[in-house]
């Protein structure tokens, strides 16, 4: 095999481990990719920013499991914690007085 096959098929290997869900912010839903393998840390960096969550709020909003009362651990790898297609919610830890989100 060459080495551009080689580079093709390792190139070709880094898409292949993606799942897709939805994360909810504030009544919008988007549909997010993300690696199984990856620490959950990373994909809730990529919701904050599609969000457009800067500032303090950034450092307040965690991902919550479809029960939207099950935190998404950080530091624990997606995989072991959503399954693909999941719903999951983007919130502050601890909800304000009044409706919830």
């Amino acid at each position: 095999m060459s080495s551009t096959a080689i580079d093709q098929d390792a190139e070709q290997g880094k898409h292949k481990h993606t799942d897709t869900m939805s994360i909810s912010y504030n009544g919008m839903n988007a549909s997010f990719e993300y690696n199984p393998e990856h620490k959950a840390e990373a994909t809730r960096v990529k919701a904050l920013d599609h969000y457009g969550i800067h500032g303090p709020d950034r450092h307040q909003d965690f991902l919550f499991g479809p029960d939207n009362q099950t935190e998404i651990n950080d530091q624990a790898t997606m995989g072991s914690q959503v399954q693909r297609g999941s719903q999951l919610y983007l919130h502050p830890r601890t909800a304000g007085g009044g409706a919830g989100r």
